[in-house]
């Protein structure tokens, strides 16, 4: 297949890349409700501290109220500001966020096991860590 326009000068085709990259980067980073950050840090706690129901029917169905709750929430907010998928290129946010879905998953994990102390400090430490991901992610966003 035959093109009509001739090769790309590589000066300028590198320009276009670079402007590409930075407008994925100004969609990726744009700022986020306030509302939005103690909000998902209430629903992730929450998310975590599932394991203390005794009943397991009833743990799973308030498990997956808050975890639609949750994707929901954030796809509505992402709507509103017009990037409903995007995820903010910071690494450190990403980082604390999986570190934050790592500690409720262990908690998940922990009511296996009965450790209702372990179900609670991997709540706090989910907050926590999504608290500081907020944080580094509000700072990035608002310069």
């Amino acid at each position: 297949m035959e093109t009509i326009h001739g090769a790309p000068d590589p000066r300028e085709a590198s320009a276009q890349l670079d402007a590409i990259a930075q407008a994925e980067r100004q969609v990726r980073d744009r700022p986020w409700p306030l509302w939005l950050y103690p909000s998902n840090a209430v629903l992730l706690g929450g998310l975590a501290l599932v394991g203390l129901l005794e009943s397991s029917m009833l743990v799973a169905i308030v498990t997956v109220v808050i975890a639609v709750g949750f994707v929901a929430l954030n796809y509505v907010a992402g709507q509103r500001i017009g990037t409903p998928f995007a995820i903010p290129s910071s690494r450190g946010f990403r980082t604390l966020v999986a570190v934050s879905a790592a500690c409720v998953i262990a908690s998940l994990a922990a009511r296996i096991g009965g450790w209702d102390a372990a179900i609670i400090g991997c709540a706090v430490a989910a907050v926590v860590s999504y608290v500081a991901a907020s944080v580094l992610h509000y700072r990035a966003t608002r310069r």
